[in-house]
């Protein structure tokens, strides 16, 4: 998909977000480094999280998935990018070939 037709279908919704913005420049413009937050580091987080609710008995299913997704970028060579990479886990082989841009 075109990213500006994704930017123009949002457009005034409540996806319009200055973030999604910025962290979608970031990919589209190829500016993953120097990270603002990097994979790795939310990787270790989401995984710090999904520890501690399961210390005290509470299951935190969203929270391992972005854990998952953060090893999963991580592992693909993305983990000193900015967590915008993540994206790239979306893709089987986990590269910004594959994500078309």
């Amino acid at each position: 998909m075109d990213p500006q037709a994704f930017f123009d279908v949002i457009a005034g919704g409540s996806l319009d977000m200055g973030y999604l913005h910025t962290k979608a420049g970031l990919i589209l413009q190829d500016q993953l480094s120097p990270a603002q937050f990097a994979v790795g580091t939310a990787a270790k987080d989401a995984r710090l999280i999904v520890e501690a609710g399961a210390n005290h008995g509470v299951r935190l299913d969203v929270a391992a998935a972005v854990a998952a997704r953060m090893e999963r970028a991580a592992a693909g060579g993305h983990a000193n990018q900015d967590m915008a990479a993540a994206y790239f886990a979306s893709f089987p082989d986990n590269s910004s070939d594959q994500a078309g841009i």
